[in-house]
């Protein structure tokens, strides 16, 4: 187990890579559920670190509410580029009244 935060610094990026096999290209599947307003900031270091590759998929969840506008406009402005996205319309957990959104983006690779 390891807690930690992927902006400490790369206290929590140097344990993923040493202790637990992260490596370039060896992320299928990222789940992005944690401090909204991070959600962009750590994409951008799984990306620096290249541990993605063509064909990862990544989901956000909570991405209208309570929201992470910049990492959608982000998604938006590169798709068919480096991503393609798809959003799920759904709704706030444990209840029906709040809708909420899911994206879906898988990872086309960096542009030359």
């Amino acid at each position: 187990m390891l807690v930690g935060t992927l902006g400490d610094g790369n206290k929590t990026i140097a344990k993923l890579e040493s202790e637990h096999g992260f490596a370039s290209g060896s992320l299928d599947f990222v789940f992005i559920d944690h401090d909204k307003s991070v959600y962009l900031p750590d994409l951008g270091r799984i990306l620096d670190q290249g541990w993605l590759h063509t064909g990862s998929m990544v989901v956000a969840d909570n991405v209208r509410w309570p929201g992470a506008p910049d990492y959608r406009e982000f998604m938006q402005a590169e798709e068919g580029r480096t991503w393609r996205t798809s959003e799920h319309e759904t709704h706030v957990e444990y209840q029906s009244l709040l809708k909420d959104l899911v994206l879906e983006s898988e990872y086309l690779g960096t542009i030359i």
